[in-house]
């Protein structure tokens, strides 16, 4: 049994957790992590006679000591701290991947938590974009508003640097003193860990980087934090907790991904796993294939971030439609994820949203276009998609229909995607 799952949970609910992202939420997006990005600046630099430049970087890597590989190749090869920052956003750029597959990684699923802020060691934005910030993605040194206003909106504080500005990109020593010897920086992540509790998410802790925050501030990590691992034995459970302070919420990858684990324990924070999941003693399973749907915490989540809510609000629509559209939104995202749980075919949920954007483009075409009245033009798609028929798809889903409300929904899921067209008038945001 996790035993420190359900301490976790309450932990959330109480809103005081806030997740700390490391390089392994994005390994399934081919983003390389810190050894490989060393590696391949050893690889373009340590040419000619340097093999022994190669050998002694690659030992250091072993080691998980990236700080000596860097320092390394810097004595040895004449590569400048700019040059390695260049390097490592140019290879982030060229390496990186679009998954079309939400269940291949757990960017969406942290979507669908009530967090606001996020700290990340990543340097890419992929986090960002797929949490749908309102706001840009900031370096936690940068900040320049009350501190007090931090938790406020959601967010992603991006701790070692951005791509976007690969001259923020800290992966050195020197450059990892300069950043945490900065009396700012030390004052507002102590502000951080000092008010909510840390759950780092994708890191395997022999990373040197979090090793040694921790370690060299442990007045900042006075209050217990998290971390969710895989495998770890119960020597790494122990020393993680002795010496960093960390909890661990273990998970096995036998006959598992990661990021089906890590979503079940996310979905267990949420509440979704209070009745349908059980735990054991490495894991956490699901056995109900029957779509249960939303809940009533479910529809108290605020929805004021999302796209598809803005979409609503620019236009001339009664709030109280606006509310409604949004309970139907949670209830169609609730009944996506369940059925996706329940081992429905992708392209089978595709095709129900294929036949929801059609029936909206031709509500479009015959309400919209000829009266100009974005709330009638809601009210007709609403309309029309309660009594939309299947076909046969309804074969294929069985007993998982959707209900009236989560197939209303569906609408509001494709104008969510920024990608979709699906606008309620000529207002755009």
């Amino acid at each position: 049994m996790n035993v420190y799952l359900d301490d976790l949970c309450k932990d959330y609910r109480e809103n005081k957790i806030v997740p700390f992202i490391g390089a392994g939420l994005s390994v399934p997006f081919n983003v390389p992590d810190w050894g490989n990005l060393i590696r391949d600046i050893a690889n373009k630099h340590a040419v000619g006679n340097m093999e022994f430049v190669k050998s002694a970087v690659e030992m250091d890597l072993e080691r998980y000591d990236y700080w000596q590989a860097i320092d390394v190749l810097k004595r040895y090869t004449g590569v400048q701290e700019e040059d390695i920052q260049e390097h490592v956003a140019e290879t982030i750029h060229n390496k990186m991947k679009i998954l079309d597959n939400d269940l291949l990684h757990n960017y969406s699923d942290l979507h669908r938590m009530n967090f606001n802020l996020y700290l990340t060691t990543n340097y890419e934005n992929i986090l960002h974009n797929y949490l749908k910030c309102e706001l840009n993605p900031i370096l936690l040194k940068e900040i320049q508003f009350s501190t007090q206003n931090l938790f406020d909106k959601k967010r992603v504080c991006q701790l070692h640097g951005t791509t976007s500005n690969y001259g923020t990109i800290v992966i050195s020593k020197e450059g990892y003193k300069n950043l945490y010897e900065d009396k700012k920086y030390e004052s507002l992540l102590r502000l951080v860990t000092g008010t909510k509790k840390l759950l780092f998410m994708g890191f395997s802790f022999d990373d040197q980087f979090i090793r040694t925050l921790i370690k060299e501030h442990k007045d900042f990590f006075m209050s217990k934090h998290y971390i969710i691992l895989a495998n770890p034995t119960m020597e790494k459970i122990r020393v993680l907790r002795e010496e960093f302070g960390l909890l661990t919420i273990s998970y096995t990858t036998e006959n598992a991904s990661h990021a089906d684990e890590i979503r079940k324990i996310l979905e267990f924070m949420r509440g979704d796993g209070q009745e349908k999941n059980q735990l054991n003693e490495d894991n956490i399973t699901s056995n109900d294939p029957i779509v249960v749907g939303a809940g009533i915490e479910d529809l108290q989540k605020d929805m004021a971030d999302n796209l598809f809510y803005k979409k609503l609000k620019i236009e001339d629509i009664d709030q109280s439609l606006v509310e409604l559209s949004s309970a139907f939104y949670v209830a169609s995202e609730e009944y996506i994820r369940e059925l996706k749980k329940s081992g429905i075919s992708l392209k089978i949920i595709d095709a129900m949203l294929g036949k929801v954007f059609i029936k909206y483009k031709e509500r479009y075409a015959d309400s919209y276009r000829k009266h100009g009245n974005s709330e009638e033009f809601l009210a007709v798609v609403h309309s029309s998609l309660e009594n939309l028929k299947y076909d046969r798809i309804k074969q294929l889903l069985k007993d998982n229909l959707a209900d009236e409300d989560e197939i209303r929904g569906l609408i509001h899921i494709l104008a969510d995607d920024d990608r979709m067209q699906v606008w309620w008038g000529e207002n755009r945001c």
